[in-house]
């Protein structure tokens, strides 16, 4: 019964057999030259993208959010990705050339049609790079199955694609924030090959067996949707063009064949920084001069009051009785303890139980100078005592410690007596700490021959690298404070010491409190 028909496809394969052999050779040498153009343009297409986006689009703005990756200390960028794929291939109907020149009806076979035909799917990998926020390419490789059927032939055919992809970001201009959605349009090229088999629906017998390679040229868009900076679901769909009419099984001369390719996939970008896929890829001239007036319009008023409020400071401060000796807050006029930093409740004085406590100390101080005076009227005493008050008794003919030098004595055993206590894991200041640290501010400020080192000391807690680093912080913020009271930085050195040369036991709290300190010695 398919005699009549087998003897139509035999005379229009004699008609044009000859000439498919005369343009194969052309074919293919158009083939070849059309692909290195169509892969030049692309390649050409991008550069133009990425010097547009970075020269003229100002890529990526500058936000919280995002650094600019084209800034000489920018981010690291995420820009190379691997990703896995599925996709799904349809045959489409190429009804042009249905009704050949020839008279003889050449129906094109497609997919979804009828029981022969198959939800055909392709599976591969791909591997992209991101040259800028705005511009991207990616190289494929897929293999997989399709089939196809008209009313009365169907076919089967085992394709592979190496395809060579570039993608456009459709991002909008005036945005601030990140994206995690990015939709994209898309062109590619690719080397197809096929293997297909034409049958009959009725009874399953082949036909035609035909096997090859072609060029296919897509179009198309997608949208990239970010997880995270490493992690993004690609959805893409194409319209694709074959070259060859020979792809569904049976080659009618019409030199073309068409298909839509749908795809999802996963891709992995390597990197920790963040994903350049994400940032903001325009940016409008007139945002940013309008951020520029504002600046300047708030750099301004804040400048004027500034300059106002310092010269009425200013003012302020030559009137007389606006004196503050102790830097307190409260003017020698009203403060009780003008020389010492003190509280407002107590007129200008340290807490009682400061003042008691200091009480005791400057006692212990006085017994201890007394004790090394006797010591160096004593022709009988150790060596080593003598030799502590040497210096001081110099210029005193061995008459014992001047008033002055019982004074700087008596500041210099204080200062060491009241060593800066810190909280657990912190170089913070407390208010004990302030308090102190002006007492010490004045007593420099009162003899500018002074000078202070600060050691900083953890407990044993952490790392020996990472207590240094909080040792350095707690002297650098004493250093700090006392700065700011009026002492030049030229006057004050730092030495980290960590959590060696331990003031008390480490395994009790109280212990641990105590080495939590910074050291103050007068030299």
């Amino acid at each position: 019964m398919y005699k009549p028909f087998n003897v139509q496809f035999e005379k229009f394969t004699t008609m044009k057999k000859i000439n498919r052999t005369m343009n194969t050779l052309n074919k293919n040498n158009m083939s070849s030259l059309f692909l290195r153009k169509f892969a030049k343009g692309i390649l050409l297409f991008g550069l133009f993208v990425s010097i547009h986006s970075s020269v003229f689009a100002q890529e990526p703005v500058a936000s919280p959010l995002l650094d600019n990756p084209s800034a000489a200390e920018g981010p690291k960028w995420n820009r190379f990705s691997l990703g896995m794929k599925a996709s799904h291939l349809y045959d489409l109907r190429y009804t042009s050339y249905d009704l050949l020149t020839a008279g003889v009806s050449a129906s094109d076979p497609y997919g979804l049609h009828g029981a022969k035909t198959k939800f055909d799917l392709a599976v591969g990998l791909d591997v992209n790079y991101y040259f800028s926020p705005l511009f991207s390419m990616d190289l494929g490789y897929e293999k997989g199955k399709m089939t196809g059927a008209n009313k009365t032939e169907y076919y089967t055919s085992n394709v592979s694609f190496l395809t060579l992809g570039a993608n456009i970001d459709l991002k909008r201009s005036l945005r601030t924030n990140e994206y995690r959605l990015v939709p994209y349009a898309r062109a590619s090229i690719s080397r197809g090959t096929f293997d297909a088999e034409r049958k009959f629906i009725a009874d399953d017998v082949t036909f035609s067996n035909i096997n090859g390679t072609a060029i296919l040229l897509g179009v198309g868009l997608g949208f990239r949707y970010h997880i995270n900076n490493n992690w993004c679901v690609n959805v893409m769909s194409e319209f694709v063009s074959i070259n060859t009419d020979a792809w569904d099984g049976y080659d009618y001369g019409t030199g073309k064949d068409q298909m839509i390719k749908s795809s999802v996939g996963l891709k992995y970008s390597f990197g920790r920084g963040k994903h350049i896929d994400r940032a903001v890829a325009w940016q409008d001239n007139r945002v940013d001069r309008m951020q520029a007036r504002i600046d300047d319009q708030v750099n301004s008023a804040i400048k004027s009051i500034s300059d106002s409020v310092d010269t009425k400071f200013k003012k302020m401060m030559n009137m007389p009785g606006t004196k503050d000796s102790d830097d307190d807050g409260i003017v020698d006029k009203f403060d009780k303890c003008p020389d010492v930093a003190g509280l407002f409740s107590n007129n200008g004085c340290p807490p009682v139980e400061e003042v008691a406590k200091e009480k005791e100390q400057v006692a212990a101080v006085e017994k201890t100078i007394e004790q090394m005076n006797s010591s160096a009227k004593d022709p009988n005493a150790p060596a080593n005592e003598k030799v502590a008050i040497a210096a001081p008794v110099a210029n005193n003919s061995h008459s014992g410690l001047s008033n002055e030098e019982k004074y700087r004595l008596k500041n210099e055993i204080l200062v060491e007596m009241n060593p800066i206590r810190f909280s657990i894991n912190s170089y913070q200041l407390n208010a004990k700490a302030y308090e102190y640290l002006n007492t010490i501010a004045v007593i420099m400020r009162n003899n500018p021959s002074y000078t202070l080192s600060l050691k900083g000391y953890t407990d044993d807690n952490g790392s020996a690298a990472y207590n240094k680093k909080l040792a350095q912080n707690r002297a650098t913020a004493v250093s700090e404070y006392l700065q700011s009271r009026g002492i030049t930085a030229q006057r004050i050195s730092i030495l980290a010491v960590g959590k060696e040369s331990p003031l008390d036991d480490n395994r009790s709290e109280i212990g641990k409190s105590n080495n939590r300190r910074v050291e103050c010695k007068l030299d």
